[in-house]
């Protein structure tokens, strides 16, 4: 498409051609092992199973990194605003209010700081609190 050429934004102009800082194609690996990282915050027993399958997603991620690296900025823009919206409702459904405005059930899982609880267990993994 012709449109697509001169159609994009900020320093990826033309979304016919992959995108060559990188960026949006970094950006998505994280995003996507952001959200796997979250999932896995859970405090709950895990399976060899469920580990290998963790593990796979987090080969994933990052093998995405540079598949999207050599498609069109436009289908890196899709599959990071996709990610993007899958991270911000995973998030949204963490929250407290957000469950009570929607008469979700609680469950033995929840927690009435998820957003604390997800950061102090990725700072525990990682040891960014050191």
């Amino acid at each position: 498409q012709e449109q697509f050429s001169s159609g994009g934004a900020l320093w990826f102009t033309d979304l016919t051609a992959p995108d060559s800082t990188w960026v949006l194609p970094v950006l998505l690996g994280l995003v996507n092992l952001l959200i796997v990282e979250i999932f896995t915050s859970q405090k709950m027993k895990v399976s060899r199973f469920q580990k290998l399958v963790t593990n796979f997603f987090r080969v994933v991620s990052v093998l995405m990194i540079p598949v999207a690296a050599t498609v069109p900025s436009s289908m890196t823009l899709y599959w990071l605003s996709s990610s993007l919206m899958g991270l911000s409702h995973n998030l949204l459904l963490r929250s407290p209010t957000f469950r009570r405005l929607c008469r979700i059930p609680r469950t033995k899982s929840d927690s009435d700081t998820p957003y604390t609880d997800i950061v102090s267990a990725l700072a525990a993994r990682y040891r960014l609190n050191k």
